[in-house]
């Protein structure tokens, strides 16, 4: 299947996805797919993940140990996603750059649409790797293999 590289996005995605702001080394956050209380939005934790493989921290630009997801993480997740409406994501965006304009400054400088067309790449990503019944390994760093690289089929 190969991978999905999402540059620089993948820390507003993240935020946009939960609502979380910590790094990948910090991000401890104990669910894949739950529900915000006070106004029942739903947070997926499709970026960070939350099961670290231990020894796996690289160097040179990486920035922690590797994550994995199981297959039935993957499938949920899938799921979660296909929730959110472009509509919704669009909403979650605006309140972002309300709420924290200084937070991700040069990336909010990017339209909606870059951010709502990386988000469709990964719900794509997760909806293939569910119809196929896998698992995921997330990592954060510097790759060069250009050969694993995956597009969004047309």
């Amino acid at each position: 299947m190969g991978r999905l590289e999402i540059d620089s996005y993948w820390h507003a995605i993240h935020y946009l996805l939960t609502e979380d702001i910590s790094s990948w080394e910090e991000c401890q956050i104990p669910f894949i797919v739950a529900r915000k209380k006070e106004n029942n939005r739903l947070l997926i934790n499709a970026v960070m993940g939350t099961t670290s493989i231990e020894g796996t921290k690289g160097s040179f630009k990486d920035f922690g140990p590797v994550k994995y997801l199981v297959p039935s993480e993957t499938q949920q997740i899938s799921e979660a996603l296909l929730q959110i409406s472009e509509k919704e994501f669009t909403k979650r965006y605006e309140e972002a750059c309300v709420l924290n304009p200084d937070v991700y400054r040069t990336l909010w400088d990017e339209e909606v649409d870059e951010y709502w067309y990386i988000f469709q790449c990964i719900s794509e990503y997760y909806r293939i790797a569910a119809e196929e019944t896998r698992g995921m390994l997330l990592y954060l760093g510097c790759f060069y293999g250009v050969d694993f690289m995956w597009e969004m089929p047309e």
